[in-house]
């Protein structure tokens, strides 16, 4: 899953690559000075980031993030125990886990745009019963004050609009002139002002009912479910909520009851295992990171929120040491630079080894699945910027476009192919 953001004035078109551990920012970036980024650079990648942190720390991204290692894993069998592999394919048909979670997923996501103008929204109790009865995203209906317009169902807020508000809030609080379209940006904000008015504009608390909302396996309907906790005690801060949540909510899973913060422990353990599995390795680097997020939630608390209200995220060496240093980061691809989590290895400075295998693994997968209908490589945009820079080792021959597996020259993507022992297999295109 692809989380797009597009900022409306400047046209910029950043992403998350939510099972991938993949984020792109459009923009320049410098990981080792951050006052070397633009305000709207900084702006931007802390809001990628965000998303990065939504799927390490909440128990509905980590699962997701498992669900998605399952189906890779099975991709990559499939390919193994094929000698021909017939392009695009879906060997997962007959798993019926992942395929209820695709459903779920489908069903509670919500709307990502809306052509409506929105003046207003009304929110209906009802239609909230029922999301969490069915399992789908909740029916927001709208006004349109200047057209005289209004509708019962104009949007779906689901899942999209939970993090694309809390990362829009956060967003907001460094740099206020930036410019995201209502759905599903500020979809959240509305419904927070409307339901607590007292408290309306807070993006700090915005941001975090949005993370508690994460909680719950339908978002949308646990965003209501948190404002509901938060209107009985409207003195409560976003420390406070978040500690009360993950530590006070029971929840039912297979039958046992328990708090949010064993659930989100019990996936977090379970992902760790799943990345092993899929790479066919030991995981350290990001072993390290979902032990630093087992220990904050295990003690009740946020990394990211105690530092909106303990810190000042707007300080870029704030936000380095107390977040990317605690949470790591994933790959990022900006617009003059690529990063990767490095390690030092017999003295020297390498990039961790299940970066690059995880990555080979995002751009096989694209390929192998022909994701949204495209058999160019997933790295060719940055590797035909990157052949031209100084000291560069790619190499972008006419496989790219479309025979990737055809290739000698060594990239990611057939070095990945070697790993996964899939490179010398016969690849054909479905007629």
């Amino acid at each position: 899953m692809e989380i797009f953001d597009y900022e409306v004035l400047s046209g910029k078109c950043s992403k998350y690559d939510t099972n991938h551990l993949h984020m792109y920012v459009d923009d320049d970036i410098d990981l080792e000075n951050f006052e070397n980024m633009s305000l709207s650079a900084y702006a931007t990648f802390v809001h990628e980031y965000v998303h990065y942190i939504q799927h390490i720390t909440s128990s509905y991204g980590i699962r997701m993030s498992d669900m998605h290692n399952r189906l890779f894993l099975n991709c990559l069998n499939h390919a193994r125990n094929h000698q021909t592999i017939v392009i695009p394919f879906n060997p997962c048909e007959s798993d019926n886990n992942i395929n209820a979670f695709a459903t779920h997923f489908n069903n509670i996501k919500g709307d990502k745009n809306c052509s409506f103008n929105i003046s207003d929204i009304e929110i209906d109790n009802r239609e909230i019963a029922t999301s969490k009865d069915n399992k789908t995203a909740v029916w927001i209906g709208c006004y349109d004050f200047e057209n005289e317009k209004a509708d019962e169902h104009v949007f779906r807020f689901g899942y999209q609009c939970v993090i694309e508000g809390m990362a829009h809030s956060i967003q907001s609080l460094i740099n206020e002139d930036v410019h995201h379209s209502t759905v599903p940006y500020h979809a959240a904000e509305l419904i927070f002002n409307k339901t607590i008015p007292e408290k309306a504009g807070d993006m700090r608390l915005i941001a975090t009912v949005c993370l508690c909302a994460l909680l719950w396996d339908n978002p949308g309907v646990g965003f209501f479910e948190v404002l509901s906790f938060l209107s009985k005690d409207t003195n409560c801060d976003g420390k406070k909520l978040y500690r009360s949540i993950i530590r006070d909510y029971a929840v039912l899973y297979k039958g046992q009851s328990m708090p949010f913060y064993r659930l989100v422990n019990r996936f977090s353990e379970d992902l760790k295992g799943s990345f092993e599995a899929l790479m066919g390795s030991e995981l350290k680097y990001y072993n390290r990171v979902i032990d630093n997020c087992i220990q904050d939630c295990g003690e009740c608390h946020h990394r990211l929120i105690d530092v909106l209200y303990d810190d000042d995220i707007c300080i870029r060496e704030v936000f380095k040491e107390k977040l990317l240093a605690h949470y790591g980061y994933p790959l990022i691809d900006g617009k003059n630079q690529s990063a990767l989590p490095m390690n030092i290895v017999n003295g020297k400075i390498v990039p961790y080894k299940e970066s690059a295998i995880l990555h080979g693994v995002e751009l096989i997968i694209a390929r192998l699945l022909q994701l949204g209908n495209k058999k160019e490589c997933k790295r060719l945009p940055q590797c035909s910027i990157g052949m031209y820079r100084e000291g560069a080792t790619c190499e972008v021959t006419e496989d790219c476009l479309s025979s990737q597996w055809k290739k000698q020259e060594s990239c990611v993507f057939t070095e990945a192919m070697r790993y996964y022992e899939i490179k010398d297999k016969k690849y054909q295109e479905k007629k």
